[in-house]
């Protein structure tokens, strides 16, 4: 196989190979740990810190940004809500087992990402890239924030919610 067709493959085995793993362990809940949710986010949101600091977005740029992290939130709002959580009854800990559904959005937005951007799974970006992927990337990059967010915040929230209940 030439070394064009293993960029085009390579993305797709990968998430394959992670969906699969997913899969396998979603009927295993694991135990959410509430008072720490606050980390991730604090760490992407210094990442793109970094990025938006590096290479800053033009007023347009900002604006897709904002718009992504709006949509990005929405997404893993949503996404939070698709989670099973439980009170074990054993250890009195909050347990999170994954949704199929909540799979599905993300499998989704990898297929929608790959539908409008075919040139990056060619592997041409670097070559001949479009002048609007900076914008893409600015959406992206808001996308992926508001994402991350929205599902940590949710599910916070509804920790905090089912500990009420509980109590």
């Amino acid at each position: 196989m030439q070394q064009q067709q293993w960029l085009q493959i390579l993305p797709f085995v990968i998430i394959a190979l992670v969906i699969w793993r997913r899969w396998k362990g979603m009927s295993v809940a694991r135990p959410l740990k509430p008072a720490q949710m606050w980390i991730v986010p604090v760490l992407y949101s210094v990442l793109v810190g970094f990025m938006l600091w590096a290479m800053p977005p033009s007023i347009a740029g900002w604006e897709v940004f904002a718009g992504g992290a709006i949509l990005g939130g929405i997404v893993g709002w949503q996404r939070a809500r698709l989670m099973h959580l439980h009170i074990d009854e054993t250890s009195g800990a909050i347990m999170l087992r994954q949704s199929p559904a909540g799979l599905a959005v993300i499998v989704g937005i990898f297929l929608l990402r790959r539908l409008f951007m075919p040139q990056q799974a060619a592997g041409q970006v670097a070559h001949g890239a479009h002048p609007a992927l900076p914008l893409l990337t600015d959406g992206l990059l808001g996308f992926a924030l508001g994402m991350i967010v929205g599902y940590r915040i949710e599910l916070w929230r509804r920790a905090r919610d089912l500990r009420a209940k509980a109590a």
